[in-house]
């Protein structure tokens, strides 16, 4: 979808070996399991330590690429400063 947009140049995959389909915010804990709207059992696997390093370093990509797309033109105050 991102290339039928012409935004391919935005778009980076990265891949985060034993952390699991589900990364959240770093230092948020890391469940390997949940419970759907439907009451079914959602298994998001992972294991802690990889899941955790896959929260920090994902945080800093995701902040990185904002820092870089919302404030490219102008002198901002650093995002991990907010």
């Amino acid at each position: 979808m991102m290339e039928e947009a012409g935004n391919s140049h935005l778009l980076t995959v990265l891949a985060y070996p034993g952390a699991g389909h589900l990364i959240e915010t770093p230092y948020s804990p890391h469940s390997r399991a949940s419970y759907g709207r439907d009451k079914r059992i959602l298994l998001w696997g992972g294991r802690t330590k990889p899941h955790a390093e896959a929260q920090e370093h994902s945080w800093g990509e995701i902040l990185a690429f904002l820092q870089h797309h919302l404030y490219s033109d102008q002198d901002p105050v650093p995002l991990s400063r907010l």
